[in-house]
């Protein structure tokens, strides 16, 4: 069986990781030891795109937010070199065996923790290079280039649901998977020391997403009026979708 491949990668716009992170990555880096360490910066991942992608490189260079970008890069890294991926603001709190695997994923919603469906995470995963998952991801996107309306339609067109989408609809066609259940990856937000403590000594859980929420442009007009309408009790909007702000990835 082919292994992960130890290379943790993780994007910013350039080299300089801004101070609020730093403590993830540090843990990410103390908790794989041995493992070589990228970061990608806006710059980097237009050359790969450029040199590996070519039949994408218009439509991902088209994107109307940077955020899709960095959606489809991962997984473009995925397929390419393999190893392991995650959001700056993902913080391990232990080493995790990825030995035995050729996928690991994460469900950051579980229908087996209550929740109304089944959603795989995008902020955090590991998988050998070219796995099929990741060729059906990019060969959607290849037949459907995304084009959205508003920030609020991008884990629909590239992230979280448009991977939940793809593996589910071929979830026979994958070998080797690891699909983890909430509490190992993507437990519930971390609002205090108590909750931190527990997920620490719980022996389950190997990490969790601060989600931070730098994604999204806060203060477009669709934004404003989506937390008005929460504020006011109107519920969400037509295309709210996915990732409410405890959700949100980092590393953009």
């Amino acid at each position: 069986m082919t292994v992960i491949p130890k290379i943790i990668h993780q994007l910013w716009k350039t080299d300089i990781i801004p101070g609020r992170w730093q403590a993830a990555v540090n843990a990410v880096k103390r908790y794989h030891p041995g493992w070589e360490y990228r970061l990608w910066t806006d710059e980097m991942m237009e050359a790969h795109v450029r040199d590996f992608h070519p039949e994408l490189f218009s439509s991902f260079m088209g994107f109307d937010l940077p955020i899709m970008r960095a959606d489809v890069f991962r997984y473009m890294l995925m397929h390419d070199l393999g190893g392991m991926y995650c959001d700056l603001d993902y913080e391990f709190l232990r080493p995790f065996d990825y030995a035995d695997s050729e996928l690991v994923l994460s469900l950051e919603y579980d229908k087996s923790y209550g929740d109304g469906e089944d959603q795989i995470a995008n902020f955090v995963f590991a998988s050998v290079p070219k796995h099929k998952l990741w060729q059906d991801i990019l060969e959607d996107l290849r037949l459907k280039p995304p084009v959205i309306g508003g920030s609020l339609d991008v884990c629909v067109a590239t992230g979280p649901k448009l991977v939940t989408r793809v593996y589910f609809s071929a979830e026979k066609n994958y070998s080797g998977v690891n699909l983890t259940h909430q509490p190992v990856f993507s437990p519930r937000r971390v609002h205090g020391p108590r909750e931190r403590k527990h997920y620490i000594n719980s022996g389950v859980t190997y990490g969790f997403h601060h989600g931070w929420g730098s994604w999204r442009d806060r203060w477009n007009l669709e934004y404003i009026k989506l937390r008005l309408s929460k504020i006011l009790g109107l519920g969400p909007g037509p295309n709210e979708q996915g990732r409410p702000d405890d959700v949100a990835p980092l590393g953009r």
